[in-house]
């Protein structure tokens, strides 16, 4: 059933662009396609930013040869924008939401059901009971999105304008500052004056530096990266120390560090071997990287430093508000450059070659329907 309208909502088209995952091709396809209509607890939400992230260079990367799903489906899995229609039964169960409403949209798309065995044990963020968007189910590189009421966070201050919480901030948000905030606090149980290890220091890494420092309260914070405008950025967004791999071993012993918590970002072997090897007896190693397929780590090691290694996956609804609000005050600020929908082939392909060093949040053009 389509949702009821009134004269009040803004005019939506019947067809929209998308750029769309289609199994077997390496490259986002652009396609006009109907605007979706939500059911009873979903929402249509207009897109004014959308992130792209190397996860959706991967699933790309490999359509040829190990597709993620079977099907033809739209990209994004970080969107941000404003309510446009609301389904049938969204008014009485979630009185937050209304037209006009300024969301970001959850990475994850769990279940939500009582019975259900994570969500109910707060552990909503791994719910795979529904496809995530952008990564299944159609997501946000397109000029509207469909979402459930349950899924949408509304943007403090409800103000695309707003200095701090731009559409392309918070786009990126509901990933690039989402995973790591989650592993951080929720994960690790980063406590105020600890010390932490953060390895990679891209979109996800300088935003997990300013979680640590300005959030969470760590007293120590030291980023390893191979690339040096990286560390630069690293030192300049709050990193106590910044340093290539070759040299942490030395900057841990000399400065006499003792790295409570150690976060790959990465995700090879080599960096999985420096966080289990340089965090202290006791403490944690947070997997967030997925760079590579299998990493292992010696039990032997493990057993002798007792450590505790964990994993983690985006964030759950609870955790996106908490970013907001940190972004709003100010505690992070997640650097992002604004690029245009249309450009989305060409930037997938210069984040695939590494040429891209900020987070990149695509902002639709509406109306351009001509292929």
């Amino acid at each position: 059933m389509r949702p009821s309208t009134d004269a009040h909502d803004p005019p939506v088209p019947e067809t929209m662009v998308a750029y769309r995952f289609v199994p077997g091709l390496n490259e986002p396809q652009r396609q006009i396609i109907p605007v979706p209509v939500p059911g009873p607890d979903e929402v249509l939400v207009k897109v004014l930013a959308a992130g792209v992230c190397h996860s959706d260079v991967r699933i790309l990367h490999e359509s040829t040869t190990r597709p993620h799903v079977p099907y033809t489906h739209t990209l994004g899995h970080e969107g941000a924008g404003t309510v446009v229609r609301l389904g049938e039964s969204v008014k009485a169960h979630h009185p937050h939401l209304s037209v006009g409403t300024y969301v970001a949209v959850l990475l994850t798309n769990a279940c939500d059901t009582p019975k259900c065995r994570k969500c109910s044990n707060g552990l909503a963020n791994i719910c795979l009971a529904r496809q995530l968007l952008g990564l299944g189910a159609d997501g946000s590189w397109a000029e509207y999105v469909v979402a459930r009421a349950c899924t949408v966070v509304p943007v403090p201050g409800n103000d695309p304008k707003h200095p701090r919480l731009s559409p392309a901030v918070v786009a990126v948000a509901t990933d690039a500052v989402l995973t790591p905030w989650h592993a951080l606090k929720r994960v690790a149980d980063l406590k105020p004056g600890q010390t932490v290890l953060i390895i990679g220091c891209g979109g996800l890494g300088t935003n997990a530096i300013q979680i640590a420092k300005h959030a969470l309260g760590a007293s120590t914070v030291i980023v390893s990266d191979v690339r040096q405008e990286s560390l630069n950025l690293a030192r300049k967004v709050g990193a106590d120390y910044a340093a290539h791999p070759t040299e942490l071993k030395a900057l841990r012993d000399g400065k006499e560090l003792s790295i409570d918590v150690a976060v790959d970002i990465v995700g090879i072997q080599a960096t999985v071997d420096a966080a289990v090897n340089l965090v202290k007896p006791g403490g944690t190693v947070v997997l967030i990287g997925l760079e590579q397929q299998t990493v292992m780590v010696r039990p032997f090691t493990l057993g002798v430093k007792q450590l505790s290694i964990r994993g983690t996956f985006g964030g759950d609804y609870e955790d996106l508000e908490g970013c907001l609000r940190a972004i709003e005050g100010g505690k992070v600020i997640p650097e992002v450059e604004n690029r245009h929908l249309e450009d989305c082939v060409q930037i997938v392909a210069e984040l695939g070659a590494g040429r891209v060093r900020a987070r990149v949040a695509l902002i639709p053009s509406l109306h351009q329907h001509m292929l």
